[in-house]
């Protein structure tokens, strides 16, 4: 134990140590000094990725009736507007269901005018009160028959221009128009000309306007880094996105040691639905990046030298990530100073020296 804690005191006293070079040792050994960039996103690595939608973006039209298609208007992939015809069905149940309206309406008509007559009837005292409250109510069960009966016909997608024709002309429709409730686009369908459809069917699903999701297992050991709502940029091929993380799953899959995680994918990116491609994950983090040969690792201890005039200090750092070119820094102030590139292993040579 304490020749560790002795260890650990001269590589500290040793990276408080100054080497100072003349010019002329500084071109002899081309130990040359650059400055580290800045940067606001940290890479992480590459992970597979899929396009998924949302569920509350995705709307599914159906009927509660059983029907026969006559046309179909639309089909996958074509954009749709609110109350655009999808197509038109036949239907039965539709045609009793407007006989059954023109009923109600025919008697609360009858109602109406017998609650009409027999309420001046009572004015006049001819006949009992009695007579006209029961009109009353035989007027107000009928009331809320016909509305029960225009609620179904709006359920079966009669519009209020096809109630009022149905009611002052009597006419029957035959097909009825099944119309879009929503603006987007048609992402499947499961309709055709002359095919008999059931109660619930779903017969189109539709895609409103709204942002996707990009999902990932990503490794326990990056997940653990990462945080809801952080900023990312996930990079696609030369496509740069700016994302969010949306969702950090709680539990881990327990065979390959993965989390799932859930990224936000903006309107704008190009990215279609059920794609799966390698997507570049970037975190948001204040950091600096060096070329990968200005890095010293030593006694589990990674440094770099920094460069004030001829004199070069080393400093302790934190990496964050690296590739074959280059690794990423912990934030220092120290780090806005020149860096040494080139000849590292000659001042670590000298450190040792010092120390």
């Amino acid at each position: 134990m304490k020749k560790i804690i002795i260890a650990q005191m001269i590589f500290a006293l040793s990276l408080m140590a100054n080497i100072t070079f003349t010019p002329q040792e500084e071109k002899s050994w081309q130990i040359q000094s650059a400055k580290a960039k800045e940067v606001t996103h940290v890479p992480l690595d590459a992970y597979m990725m899929q396009v998924t939608t949302p569920p509350k973006l995705l709307h599914t039209i159906s009927v509660p009736y059983e029907a026969q298609v006559v046309q179909v208007h639309k089909t996958e992939f074509e954009h749709v507007e609110k109350g655009e015809v999808l197509a038109i069905l036949s239907s039965e149940q539709w045609i009793e269901a407007q006989k059954e309206a023109i009923n109600s309406w025919i008697e609360l008509s009858y109602s109406k005018n017998e609650a009409n007559r027999k309420a001046q009837l009572c004015k006049e005292e001819i006949i009992a009160q009695k007579e006209c409250f029961i009109a009353d109510e035989e007027m107000q069960r009928d009331t809320i028959k016909l509305q029960a009966a225009k609620a179904l016909l709006q359920s079966y997608g009669a519009t209020q221009d096809m109630m009022q024709k149905l009611f002052k002309e009597l006419v029957i429709f035959s097909n009825i128009e099944l119309r879009s409730w929503v603006k987007g686009v048609v992402l499947q369908t499961d309709i055709q000309v002359g095919k008999n459809i059931s109660p619930s069917s779903a017969l189109f699903v539709i895609k409103t306007d709204g942002e996707n999701w990009l999902e990932a297992d990503i490794p326990q050991a990056v997940a653990k880094t990462l945080q809801p709502l952080q900023d990312v940029i996930l990079r696609v091929g030369a496509d740069e996105i700016k994302s969010k993380i949306v969702l950090i799953s709680p539990t881990m899959h327990s065979v390959n040691q993965t989390r799932y995680v859930r990224f936000s994918l903006p309107k704008e990116a190009n990215l279609v639905a059920g794609l799966r491609t390698k997507v570049e994950l970037s975190v948001a983090k204040h950091a600096f990046v060096i070329d990968k040969k200005a890095l010293i690792r030593q006694d589990n201890e990674s440094i770099v030298f920094i460069k004030k005039g001829q004199t070069y200090s080393a400093l302790r750092v934190d990496v964050l990530a690296e590739n074959r070119e280059v690794c990423y820094l912990e934030y220092k102030e120290e780090l806005k100073e020149p860096i040494a590139v080139t000849a590292t292993s000659i001042l670590q040579n000298r450190l040792n020296e010092e120390k």
